[in-house]
């Protein structure tokens, strides 16, 4: 792990240095950096540099002030920090690569004109929910009446395939398990808030789509609406794999992904 002073804060990522290009890997709403921990090794041993981030309010990243106040969380706010962490480790651009949360905050940065951004890759993602109204009060609404680890060890077993091994599901929990209740509540209004459907078909980057076949959070029709909406986006929709489809089926995860950066 290593810790980097942007923006006023400390973000934590895990990061291996290479000669190439740099890929920056954005995790969901629930998840932290441990999530992309079978593409860091396997980007690495391909030449490009990698970064596994966690983002303001997750993991080992800071969610509050030296006050004790919680930071301004916001898509805008995650967006700055991916971009500033790529400025920070020397280079000028990276390949975006995004689950749920993080292709929603892949988005943003394309609205923000980030010229950091080299080629975005949108996993389980969508520009806009239509269950939103009902997803919205969901985690706050839980809150009220269990902790943030119970709600994690409730809810992460439906967002990964159900034969998933016992130490991926216990990593996954943790992760969730651990933030800051509050941070994680802004992270979640951040998330599932925007409509970005106007803006798909303005995008002129490389984008990859992937989807998992079994995703009852974002079902496939929304990453088919980013596919069918940004112009010569390339869809993949990944068998057998739920909502994390980078830990569910990371091989073919890997494979697609790295098809598509060649």
């Amino acid at each position: 792990m290593e810790l980097f002073q942007v923006r006023g804060i400390q973000i934590a990522g895990d990061v291996i240095r290479n000669t190439g290009e740099l890929m920056v890997f954005i995790h969901g709403v629930g998840a932290d950096r441990s999530s992309w921990k079978y593409q860091l090794p396997y980007f690495s041993a391909l030449g490009y540099s990698v970064a596994a981030l966690d983002m303001r309010g997750s993991g080992d990243s800071d969610a509050r002030d030296t006050d004790g106040n919680l930071l301004p969380i916001s898509l805008t706010e995650f967006a700055l920090d991916v971009d500033a962490i790529i400025h920070e480790l020397g280079y000028q651009k990276a390949h975006w690569v995004g689950n749920s949360m993080g292709g929603v905050i892949i988005q943003e940065a394309i609205r923000l004109g980030l010229e950091s951004v080299s080629t975005i890759t949108l996993c389980n993602t969508f520009a806009y929910h239509p269950e939103q109204d009902s997803i919205l009060p969901r985690a706050a609404t839980a809150l009220q009446t269990k902790s943030l680890p119970d709600f994690a060890a409730e809810r992460i077993p439906l967002v990964l395939r159900k034969d998933i091994d016992p130490t991926t599901l216990s990593e996954a929990i943790y992760a969730m398990a651990r933030k800051d209740p509050e941070a994680y509540l802004a992270s979640w209004q951040a998330t599932w808030s925007p409509d970005f459907r106007k803006m798909l078909e303005m995008i002129t980057i490389p984008t990859l789509v992937i989807s998992g076949s079994l995703d009852k959070i974002t079902p496939s029709a929304l990453s088919q609406e980013l596919a069918n909406t940004i112009p010569g986006a390339k869809y993949f929709i990944i068998d057998g794999a739920g909502h994390i489809s980078n830990l569910d089926r990371n091989e073919q995860f890997n494979m697609v992904l790295e098809s598509f950066l060649k």
